[in-house]
């Protein structure tokens, strides 16, 4: 394969295996319990039925000027809301004081709770860290939140390895959203035909990349059949072990 100067990687599928269920009743339960502390008081159904419709009127909002197609939202935005606009509650000594903190607490055990699995791929951090020896631009590009994101980098181990990171609830946009992508190059000074885009989805990372007509690579850990990338009509590489960049 050829060489770039620079590596831009999607994150979850591409170097992280993740598989998350946030219909899970222990998340919603915990996540109730976890409210009630702070003198809000919701059935666990009434709470994912109150995130869901924040989310969609969040969403909602950032659509209705028609600017952007691909919008993200920052749940942050909806677990503080969720505390905020409770219809019921009770008297309580425990206010909070610190609303950040405070929201990537309630990040963290919706998160958590969610797992089913989260690990790194097989070779990941054997090419980031290659990448970094050849003296490679390694960026991040990754539909994602930042406030679950960046523990779990740190967690596993692959933070250290990336030269910037980019995340779609930051910027307000996500993938396939070409300006995505154009908000990276500018930022950091690159020349998009000096750069590769390494994803795991024909439908974002892939997309994204064909629309800017910048080099990519699809690594398939979406096991697309060669009928389902003929019909998606990819024109890129295809590899099934992060270790092939480095060949």
């Amino acid at each position: 394969m050829l060489r770039y100067k620079n590596y831009i990687f999607d994150l979850y599928g591409t170097l992280i295996d993740i598989w998350t269920d946030e219909d899970k009743k222990q998340l919603w339960e915990n996540l109730a319990l976890f409210y009630s502390h702070y003198g809000v008081d919701y059935k666990p159904p009434e709470l994912k039925r109150a995130y869901r419709r924040m989310v969609k009127e969040e969403e909602n909002l950032m659509k209705r000027d028609g600017i952007i197609d691909y919008p993200e939202i920052n749940l942050e935005t909806v677990f503080l809301r969720l505390l905020k606009e409770a219809p019921k509650g009770h008297p309580t000594a425990r206010l909070v004081k610190d609303e950040k903190e405070w929201v990537a607490a309630v990040a963290n055990i919706f998160r958590i709770e969610s797992y089913k699995k989260i690990k790194v791929y097989k070779n990941a951090e054997k090419v980031l860290k290659t990448l970094k020896e050849r003296k490679c631009g390694v960026y991040l590009l990754s539909n994602a939140q930042r406030v679950f994101t960046v523990p779990e980098l740190e967690r596993l181990g692959l933070a250290r390895y990336f030269d910037k990171i980019y995340i779609s609830s930051d910027m307000g946009i996500k993938k396939p959203d070409p300006k995505f992508m154009q908000s990276l190059l500018s930022a950091e000074g690159l020349n998009k035909d000096k750069c590769i885009m390494v994803g795991n989805d024909m439908d974002s990372d892939i997309a994204m990349a064909k629309k800017l007509q910048m080099p990519a690579v699809l690594i398939n850990t979406f096991h697309y059949s060669k009928v389902e990338l003929w019909k998606k009509d990819n024109q890129y590489p295809v590899i099934n072990d992060l270790k092939e960049l480095l060949e």
